[in-house]
């Protein structure tokens, strides 16, 4: 490994102990990520060189309570004054930092190439950074004070901005509605806006897997910081990583299932993963959320972003609600007309494969600049931070790329559409009836959509008023696919999936239309309304959009989950229900860019479960992470002419399958 000479006045004991171990020569496990969890005993990339005509010494940099955080700079080889992009990640760990290091640091140091200086910092509490490790509310001030120390260098023009994914996009986000007076631009992708809807929580349910497998990405890390401190051998430190790591593998399970959720401490230990115990002490949206809710502050970001967001990503309304929210709400005009959106397939959760939707890499900028990085990036850059007039400001407000899934097997398509916004100018909602003769119970019953008479699929007959199932914890529906944290989760797959096994139970209700007669692109918002009616004190209500194929394969398209006493709202009070009462549930299901294609179905199916991706309601009214006593709820989804179920699609205008 390649490992930083630190110049500056690294006075912190940790951070020079660190470093004179690196330098002695330590074990080559990698700490570095990519977009969440990853497998953290796979040895890192050999770093690489400088790009041609760059360089780079590390430094590092005092916050405004003097804590240091290690950083990187790289500059041209010609000296003078540049531009500055500005990158800050959790993810490098203590044997995984330095100038050219691959995965983060690689790519953004080669904006240098392009003439700007690039300043690469490894957050608070990460790697050999100073402080404690508090993920997203430290950021807001450090954003901040990172931002101007970069805009005061002598090789800075004091014209900065900002890129990165995931974590890297949050605390952009994070410093920009700190407003830092020499930010001009941001560039996060697949970020959210309210992080207490999401990665933690959905609609007050918790997402329980994505916290399990999140939470020891950093406690490597955490053992290296804490041997090193205590003056513990290298090798004993590696030993203990390694026993640290064969024991999530083999407990990961038991963790899963551990009941109350507050009983789950294996992470405890370890001060880089006390995160995980901090957010379970908000289980509301509190003052805690409230600092952090970008929603809250959009009139505080005065500077165009470049917001990327895809279809299969945990942040997938997170992304488009900052778009949409900074162009109607920015604090400047530049924010509210400068902002633009990149929709991809793939976020957190890839490619699956199954089916995969091909190369959803960005031709955006094909017309503005043919260079890397991703021209897109480039020419926002070039526009805002060095005033080159490249046309970006005249490129399209949305660049999308459609989903195209396959008749048979697992290979489908995508390609790119450019619009003025998302969702696009003119799209109409097509709302379809959820109905059935009485047994919609999996995908063997006679669930049913139906919609206005000019649909081909409309149903005649009278229908039954409702469906009923019993939803025991005990035995929960099993997460299949979805927007996952990570595409490598130790629990089970996500992304895209065939759903074909889940359908069969008897405990989620299966509502599928009629082939359809043409293309349907459906392209912005999904909702969904229903009554539903429970046994129970609280329960939860999911909901799943799924494609179904020719061949009969099917691909779940998205899902959400809501917690009954949050049926309100997740930003208010817990409003618990009256059981065996009908109550009106309305969903924000998500947001997504696909046709589904003629000869293909749409299929809509409701359970009270998706486990291990969300932690399973108990059905009492004890607080989620108290809840130790198993009830069995009896569940009744209602669709009579008085208590309508719906969905409610997006439907573009003039979008075709090529």
């Amino acid at each position: 490994m390649m490992f930083r000479s630190v110049s500056g006045p690294l006075a912190a004991a940790f951070v020079l102990s660190t470093l004179a171990v690196a330098q002695a020569g330590v074990p080559s496990w990698s700490l570095h990520r990519t977009l969440g969890p990853s497998n953290w005993a796979t040895p890192a990339p050999a770093p690489t060189g400088p790009p041609p005509g760059v360089t780079c010494t590390s430094t590092a940099v005092a916050m405004r309570d003097k804590t240091l955080l290690a950083t990187d700079v790289y500059l041209p080889v010609k000296s003078g004054r540049y531009p500055v992009i500005v990158e800050r990640s959790p993810y490098a760990g203590p044997t995984d930092h330095g100038c050219f290091v691959p995965g983060f640091e690689l790519p953004v140091s080669q904006f240098a190439e392009h003439g700007y200086a690039v300043v690469f910092q490894e957050v608070r509490g990460t790697s050999i950074s100073g402080g404690t490790f508090v993920p997203f509310t430290q950021e807001i001030n450090d954003e901040y004070d990172t931002i101007e120390w970069a805009a005061k260098q002598k090789w800075s023009t004091g014209r900065v901005g900002t890129t990165g994914v995931s974590y890297l996009g949050i605390d952009q986000w994070m410093g920009a509605i700190a407003t830092p007076p020499h930010l001009y631009a941001i560039n996060p992708d697949v970020a959210g806006s309210n992080f207490y809807d999401s990665p933690v929580y959905e609609q007050g349910v918790v997402r329980w897997s994505d916290g399990l497998n999140y939470a020891p990405d950093f406690i490597p890390d955490s053992i290296f910081r804490t041997g090193i401190a205590n003056g513990t051998p290298v090798t004993t430190i590696e030993q203990e990583i390694n026993a640290f790591e064969a024991s999530l593998a083999a407990n990961i399970g038991t963790y899963t299932e551990t009941l109350p959720l507050s009983a789950m401490t294996a992470y405890a230990s370890y001060p880089e993963a006390h995160f995980f115990y901090n957010w379970s002490d908000h289980p509301t949206y509190d003052s805690f959320w409230l600092s952090q809710d970008v929603e809250e502050h959009w009139p505080q970001v005065r500077v165009p972003a470049l917001i990327g967001g895809a279809s299969i990503d945990l942040f997938n309304i997170g992304a488009i609600r900052n778009y949409q929210g900074l162009r109607r709400y920015g604090g400047s005009a530049a924010a509210r007309t400068g902002t633009k959106l990149y929709w991809q397939a793939y976020g957190h959760a890839g490619d699956s494969g199954t089916p995969t939707f091909g190369n959803d890499s960005t031709p955006w900028a094909a017309n503005l600049a043919d260079e890397e990085p991703a021209g897109e990036q480039l020419a926002f850059f070039d526009h805002y931070l060095k005033g080159v007039d490249n046309g970006y400001e005249r490129a399209p407000n949305a660049m999308i790329y459609v989903l195209v899934p396959p008749n048979s097997g697992e290979t489908g398509s995508g390609f790119w559409y450019g619009a003025d916004d998302f969702p696009l100018r003119g799209t109409r909602t097509l709302t379809l009836a959820l109905g059935s003769y009485g047994h919609a119970n999996s995908r063997l019953g006679d669930g049913f959509l139906s919609a206005a008479q000019s649909i081909p699929w409309r149903r005649r007959t009278p229908s039954a008023p409702s469906d009923s199932f019993t939803y025991d914890p005990h035995n929960p529906v099993p997460t299949v696919g979805g927007n996952l944290l990570s595409p490598d989760t130790l629990t089970h797959k996500t992304g895209f999936q065939d759903q074909s096994t889940v359908e069969l139970r008897n405990d989620v209700l299966v509502f599928t239309s009629d082939a359809l007669k043409s293309d349907l692109p459906v392209i912005g918002t999904v909702n969904a309304s229903f009554w539903a009616e429970t046994s129970a004190r609280d329960t939860d209500f999911t909901v799943k959009l799924v494609d179904v194929h020719p061949d009969g394969l099917t691909h779940n398209v998205m899902d959400r989950v809501v917690a009954a006493r949050y049926r309100l709202g997740d930003r208010l009070p817990p409003n618990f229900i009256t059981p065996n009462r009908p109550y009106l549930y309305q969903m924000e299901v998500g947001n997504t860019a696909t046709i589904f294609r003629k000869g293909h179905k749409i299929r809509v199916e409701i359970s009270s479960s998706n486990f291990p991706k969300f932690a399973r309601n108990l059905n009492t009214a004890d607080g989620f992470y108290a809840q130790n006593t198993i009830v069995v709820a009896h569940q009744t989804l209602l669709h009579d002419a008085v208590h309508q179920s719906l969905i409610q699609l997006p439907v573009a205008p003039g979008i075709k399958a090529p």
